[in-house]
């Protein structure tokens, strides 16, 4: 008996020991590891691995943490897919993406001499839709002409960019930054008797969308976590589900709340449980005009299906932490777990739609709509193709139902 006591306090002080060592060793990691450049109150990235790594590895692979990115020599994502690595804008111009040792570049010919050509530096988007990206010109970023776009596979002209003109000169402003980074520095020069330009600090740039432009600063959530392994409560942080309902909504309506609005002081301060007013100038539109791009939070806001939902959210139907595929069935799910025949809110076409209900939600509620403030044009084209996006706003839309419930006729027909 006695020597069972004697091996289990043995064992006992042996794991004991370990997880000090595992603690100890996380602790030191933390502390060696460099300061956050966004300040003291900000803990290294890094250190959100050693108590989330899962969450943590899961969310590297999705969009957001990708949405902007560096690009390094000569690789390229979109380059390597396109169909074609030629843009022509018309007989006499056109801009060939070609390969270099330093890097990839757009080069603009007219009439078969070479008027411009600049390199790909940064890539704004995960090219799950689209991707635009930038050159450095000193410490000045500026867009290049010509975007990726995958329901082309193809290249056409940047969003806003003019169809039948090469321009490089559109500036990259900071608040680009905002929606599709973590941090930036930034300084006003003068250029002009009237005129200033933004200028970054290019070691500065956090790319993508990291754990605290999100959660908010972690420093001292950091600390007591690893001075206290044992509690397991959150602290020095503001967790999700802490927040009420409209400032769950907030923190995604960050970026996803108006993309037209001006803001009042940059959204970088943001953090959970903020009032999202104080960085924005008031909107007095009429929120039938919202746009389905950039404007997500407004047009869910405007859906019978929140205004009846006191929980309803966008992580309702989305979970950040991994890495979502458009699949109408899983997306259509969501729909079908409140509205169900028990609760009495079936689908009132659910009788004509059969089985087929189970992947069609999401295309009668929430249908791609052209966007009012993108479109592009595809490469010796005249006119401009519409760039669509599912809407947010929850309705019903009789054009998209009576187009499915036909494609479902034919199809049965078919068979």
């Amino acid at each position: 008996m006695k020597g069972n006591i004697r091996i289990l306090i043995v064992l006992s002080s042996g794991i004991l020991f370990a997880i000090a060592m595992f603690f100890s060793e996380c602790r030191d990691k933390g502390k060696n590891l460099e300061p956050d450049k966004r300040g003291s109150a900000y803990a290294n990235p890094q250190t959100c691995i050693s108590c989330h790594k899962d969450t943590y590895n899961s969310y590297t692979h999705t969009a957001h943490f990708h949405t902007s990115s560096a690009i390094d020599g000569n690789k390229l994502q979109a380059e390597s897919m396109a169909n074609t690595h030629i843009f022509i804008f018309n007989d006499k111009l056109k801009i060939t993406i070609d390969k270099r040792k330093d890097g990839i570049y757009q080069t603009a010919i007219f009439e078969g001499k070479q008027i411009r050509s600049e390199r790909f530096d940064i890539a704004f988007g995960a090219n799950e839709k689209a991707q635009t990206y930038g050159y450095w010109k000193g410490n000045r970023l500026y867009e290049l002409p010509l975007s990726f776009f995958k329901i082309i596979n193809n290249w056409a002209n940047s969003p806003g960019f003019p169809p039948d003109l090469v321009y490089y000169d559109r500036a990259i402003v900071s608040h680009c930054f905002e929606c599709h980074g973590s941090y930036l520095e930034k300084t006003f020069v003068q250029t002009g008797p009237i005129k200033v330009a933004e200028e970054y600090d290019k070691k500065s740039i956090m790319y993508g969308i990291d754990c605290q432009r999100c959660h908010g600063p972690a420093a001292n959530h950091v600390q007591y976590h690893f001075d206290n392994p044992t509690d397991k409560k959150a602290k020095y942080i503001t967790t999700y589900n802490s927040l009420n309902r409209q400032l769950k909504v907030n923190m995604c309506a960050v970026c996803h709340g108006g993309n037209d609005l001006k803001t009042e002081k940059s959204t970088f301060g943001y953090k959970p449980g903020d009032n999202l007013a104080s960085f924005y100038d008031p909107d007095f539109g009429f929120n039938a005009s919202a746009d389905v791009h950039g404007n997500q939070a407004k047009l869910l806001a405007m859906s019978k299906c929140y205004l009846n939902s006191p929980s309803l959210t966008c992580t309702t139907c989305h979970n950040v932490h991994e890495q979502e595929k458009s699949d109408p069935v899983l997306l259509s799910q969501k729909c079908l777990d409140c509205h169900k025949e028990q609760t009495h809110n079936f689908c009132k076409m659910g009788p004509q739609l059969g089985n087929a209900i189970t992947g069609k939600c999401i295309d009668c509620h929430m249908p791609t709509l052209p966007s009012k403030l993108i479109s592009f044009k595809m490469s010796a084209m005249k006119g401009a193709s519409q760039y669509l996006l599912h809407t947010h706003r929850i309705a019903i839309y009789p054009e998209q139902t009576n187009q499915i419930l036909s494609l479902i006729k034919n199809a049965q027909h078919s068979n």
